[in-house]
């Protein structure tokens, strides 16, 4: 049996790519109990801990070492498969007997193509054997934490970005302006700025911490870290809204 915790969207769907997933009820929340539907509970960490082979760890990143640590004295296989700089994946592996470092590049996991899991370590060829013909592409890699932190720089450093350049814009008073020769030069910003908008305010709360270790990671390879901190910031400021919009994002950025 395959372990998972904690199921959220991608760990569910992580999941359900496994013909004998499990995961632990206990003191989850319901939203978690709703999209863990399906899987096996084994209701605790230890029974997870007794009965699976392999757990695999899919959390919010603020969350990877803490989780890591219930798992001190695991037997089994323990891969953490979240956005967390090399620094804090070797603390992870320090933790648990048996570690296999991974990231996840892309949405949910539903058809062929659309995502793929990085892994490192010696038993890295192990967990990428769970997902052989599944949804989920698996590439082998010398540092997998690092093809993750590397990828997410670009993809939600830059979405950061274009929400700081319009709220600045806005509290300049030239976002009118910066709009239409968006248009005229870069006709594909005013939408993907609006577009940034609305996945910062619904994700922005887990993104913030990724950016912080994607800033650490920068400053190990000997570079600028406050493209991370920046970033980190930006997402800090936005409260977790699902269907919110530009207005109010930029509101919060420009209120703080």
């Amino acid at each position: 049996m395959i372990g998972v915790v904690h199921p959220g969207e991608m760990g569910a769907a992580v999941a359900r790519l496994l013909d004998d997933a499990a995961w632990a009820s206990e003191g989850r929340s319901e939203a978690t109990r709703r999209r863990a539907g399906g899987l096996v509970d084994l209701g605790s960490v230890a029974r997870l801990k007794e009965e699976c082979v392999v757990v695999l760890s899919v959390c919010p990143p603020h969350a990877a070492v803490e989780t890591a640590r219930a798992f001190g004295d695991y037997e089994g296989l323990y891969a953490d498969l979240n956005a967390v700089s090399p620094a804090t994946a070797a603390e992870i592996a320090r933790i648990v007997p048996r570690f296999v470092d991974g990231g996840i590049v892309g949405p949910p996991p539903r058809e062929p193509g659309t995502t793929r899991l990085y892994l490192s370590g010696a038993e890295a060829p192990a967990v990428a054997a769970l997902f052989e013909g599944s949804a989920l592409g698996t590439r082998v890699v010398d540092d997998a934490s690092a093809v993750k932190m590397t990828y997410a720089a670009w993809t939600k450093g830059t979405t950061a970005l274009l929400l700081a350049v319009r709220a600045a814009a806005r509290s300049l008073g030239v976002e009118d302006e910066l709009v239409e020769e968006w248009r005229l030069s870069q006709p594909e910003l005013p939408s993907r700025s609006e577009a940034a908008a609305r996945v910062g305010l619904d994700r922005g709360w887990r993104w913030a911490f990724e950016l912080e270790e994607i800033g650490r990671a920068f400053a190990a390879a000997g570079l600028p870290d406050g493209f991370g901190a920046a970033a980190a910031e930006v997402y800090r400021r936005l409260p977790r809204v699902t269907d919110g919009g530009l207005a109010e994002a930029l509101a919060h950025l420009i209120e703080e």
